[in-house]
């Protein structure tokens, strides 16, 4: 991403940056939809300039038609709706609410996600554990969503936007036992959570994960390069394999 690639009105174009959760939102989206488009991925430690001179130098982008489009959820719900073909947002609109509140009830999740796994100094193993705690109620709150719905995604049988826009949280809630070997059997989510660790397992069986997602253990690794070295390309080339 140093060098500002063509822009093509005919082709819609992501900007992004391969760990970044909210980008990887959109991505599955596009993916999911099938829809073709060309990928630049970003080094958010050292932002080129042309990209902080044509973006608000946030991730993820989309170029389309003339048009520049920021925000994971904007982007997403713009592709669902100018794409007819395999939509994901319902067409009752009191669904779409449910759906909305229940990315809404998400919220808290990343910064919980880092307090876990970022280096922050002084933050002890039981302050993690804390936040793990804050986890795994927002975790609780998707179990009796998908009981209420009696299905094995928030969309039925098939995910819905929903679905993709609280995967990315539940990827890395996945790959924190590997990111915190020390506490790692603490960090695992309870027995009891039945309906979300099958989601879990269709999620990563959907085309768009299995495409785009990463293991626990190469997330982990992963993340852990890219916070040393402030280097992506790295992190992905040292945690291939995993």
């Amino acid at each position: 991403g140093s060098e500002k690639p063509s822009v093509d009105n005919e082709v819609l174009q992501l900007y992004a940056m391969r760990l970044c959760p909210f980008a990887e939102r959109a991505i599955l989206v596009l993916l999911h939809k099938q829809l073709p488009f060309t990928l630049t991925f970003i080094n958010l430690k050292k932002k080129p300039s042309w990209f902080l001179d044509t973006t608000n130098g946030k991730v993820p982008v989309l170029l389309t038609k003339g048009h520049v489009i920021h925000g994971s959820d904007i982007v997403s719900d713009y592709l669902d709706e100018v794409y007819a073909a395999h939509k994901l947002h319902p067409t009752d609109p009191v669904v779409k609410a449910l759906d909305r509140e229940v990315v809404d009830n998400h919220g808290a999740m990343m910064s919980n996600l880092y307090q876990i796994y970022g280096e922050i100094a002084g933050k002890s193993n039981e302050e993690r554990l804390d936040n793990f705690s804050n986890l795994v109620r927002i975790v609780g709150g998707l179990e009796n969503e998908l009981n209420k719905r009696n299905s094995l995604f928030l969309g039925g049988e098939t995910p819905c936007m929903s679905d993709y826009m609280i995967w990315p949280f539940y990827e890395r809630l996945q790959a924190l036992p590997n990111m915190r070997p020390e506490i790692g059997t603490k960090l695992e989510l309870p027995q009891d959570l039945v309906r979300v660790k099958k989601w879990l397992g269709a999620m990563r069986c959907t085309g768009p994960v299995s495409q785009y997602g990463l293991s626990p253990a190469r997330l982990a690794k992963a993340l852990a390069v890219s916070a040393t070295t402030g280097d992506t390309d790295r992190a992905m080339r040292e945690s291939e394999g995993l």
